[in-house]
């Protein structure tokens, strides 16, 4: 602990540096040149303390601290002409990283593969990984076109999405209900079209074309916070070289299609209307899966060059050189189309609360097929529709002797619980469906999330959990911090604890035994 005391202190003193740089003693969105320019943002440094380390986790690790990540997040929006008949804004996001762990930590550091480690510390494209968006918006009377690199929010509940399909996730560094959507996304480059219409219902037309640019879904890296745990991957050579999940995870994104204006095109269309006191809208959306499916026929051979590549690691030391990857493909990115729709509305009779109602139907998704839904034992791959929901409800509440004393000054407890609900039509139990949180055989999943949030002492301090259960594999994720909101409108700093389990014995992913204490120090500028 001592050691790890000792990195927070580090990092902390390296986000505060960073963040007096940029001090401006102004309002938190700092307007330049007569207000055309605004630029805000933050600096931040999360460090999470592990508190379940396994023995056998230990001997690769000097330390409880497997991440200790300082992060700047800037965001620019230039107002070139706005004279009414006319508006023409420019927009950029740039965000940029160094995640400390591998560095303080020799262990670690030497158990990861070496192209993981230099990604997973800092950014190495400009493009991909600091430019989040940017993108030109023109609005000329009821239209507006928004050309450039874009995150787009179809809707978004708590920890699970539904409706909002259009942006790949990027899990390396975070996760849904730990870390914000915008932390966790990435920018597609794309047209995006809107038409306000004259119609009842005060109709609103959006399309989406994306010509090519193809962004998977990133998983964490292997022995980091996030990621499979290095003892749990490396079962060929325990202690020395690469496991078996960087293997596969690298040749994932090696497989990914990329650009491609011939192929890679996405395209969609959403209305969004306001009836009945019901603001709702309908989506469309095709577009290549975020994950890929596997090549059966390959799947022996891969495995073969990935031991012979292992076992030359061992040896010689060293990571993996060009020639070990196999020259071949194994993974494909397979194309499926997406309906769906949202609804939000405020019901008066019942406590004045707001309702919300995301839904989807997957049409052709696709699937690997393995021995008992086996993602080790895959022979296949087969198409499925899939549908489901989520209905969120949310409200305020006074708490007798709580909410209107002194310690919380009137401030409500705010709370929002969501059912999530999917089921996979002609279900098998040869359908490889755990990344969905299916039990094997399962065509149902459905879970449950929980949201808190109660301000007090004048709002200088929050208490915030978010929670989730999923019913038929008995996993779970708790998260709770407390907030402090330094003087002023810049400094906030948060303490808390995530932790994750598991009922049945179904282990899905690496996030049930990363139990932590959480560490955050943020400036907002």
């Amino acid at each position: 602990m001592r050691r790890a005391a000792g990195v927070f202190l580090f990092v902390s003193a390296a986000t505060v540096f960073a963040a007096l740089c940029l001090s401006v003693p102004a309002l938190a969105t700092l307007q330049l040149y007569d207000e055309k320019l605004e630029i805000k943002g933050f600096v931040k440094n999360t460090t999470y303390v592990r508190t379940g380390l396994k023995e056998r986790e230990k001997q690769y690790r000097d330390s409880a601290v497997d991440y200790s990540q300082t992060s700047l997040l800037v965001k620019a929006l230039y107002r070139l002409r706005d004279d009414g008949d006319l508006a023409v804004r420019l927009f950029a996001g740039v965000r940029a990283w160094y995640e400390a762990s591998g560095c303080l930590d020799d262990s670690l550091r030497r158990h990861m593969a070496h192209r993981d480690r230099k990604d997973y510390t800092g950014p190495r494209s400009i493009e991909e990984d600091m430019i989040t968006e940017a993108y030109i918006d023109i609005i000329r009377g009821p239209w507006e076109l928004r050309a450039g690199k874009q995150i787009v929010i179809w809707g978004q509940l708590d920890t699970r999405r539904v409706a909002d399909v259009v942006n790949p996730l990027d899990l390396r560094w975070g996760a849904p209900g730990v870390d914000t959507w915008e932390e966790v996304k990435k920018g597609l480059w794309m047209l995006r079209f809107f038409y306000q219409t004259l119609l009842p219902g005060d109709l609103l037309l959006e399309g989406i074309f994306n010509p090519g640019h193809f962004q998977e879904t990133r998983l964490p890296y292997e022995g980091t916070h996030w990621g499979v745990a290095y003892h749990r991957s490396n079962t060929l050579s325990p202690g020395r070289g690469f496991g078996a999940f960087h293997w596969q995870q690298e040749k994932m994104h090696r497989d990914a299609p990329g650009w491609d204006l011939g192929k890679n095109y996405e395209f969609g269309f959403r209305v969004r209307g306001y009836v009945w006191d019901i603001d709702w809208t309908l989506l469309y959306w095709n577009a290549l899966s975020d994950s890929p499916v596997a090549n059966s026929r390959r799947m022996d051979g891969f495995i073969g060059q990935y031991m012979l590549a292992g076992l030359r690691s061992c040896i010689q030391g060293g990571g993996v050189r060009p020639g070990d990857w196999p020259d071949y493909k194994l993974y494909y990115y397979k194309r499926y189309q997406t309906l769906g729709g949202t609804a939000q509305t405020c019901i008066s009779r019942l406590h004045a609360s707001v309702w919300r109602l995301e839904w989807f139907y997957e049409k052709d998704s696709p699937f690997n097929v393995g021995s008992h839904g086996s993602a080790s034992a895959v022979n296949g791959w087969t198409r499925r529709d899939v549908i489901g929901f989520g209905l969120q409800y949310n409200d305020k509440f006074e708490i007798p002797l709580v909410t209107q004393g002194s310690l919380c000054a009137g401030k409500q407890l705010e709370l929002a619980v969501t059912y999530f609900w999917e089921k996979i039509l002609n279900n098998t139990r040869e359908l490889v469906k755990a990344d969905r949180g299916h039990r094997p055989g399962d065509s149902v999943t459905d879970a449950v999330i929980v949201w808190l949030r109660q301000d007090f002492l004048h709002s200088k301090w929050s208490l915030v959990f978010v929670g989730n259960y999923y019913f038929r594999t008995g996993q779970w994720q708790a998260v709770s911090w407390l907030t402090y909101y330094f003087p002023g409108i810049h400094w906030r700093c948060d303490a808390g604890y995530k932790a994750f389990g598991e009922k049945h014995g179904y282990v899905y992913g690496a996030q049930h035994d990363k139990d932590s204490i959480i560490l955050r120090l943020r400036y907002e500028f």
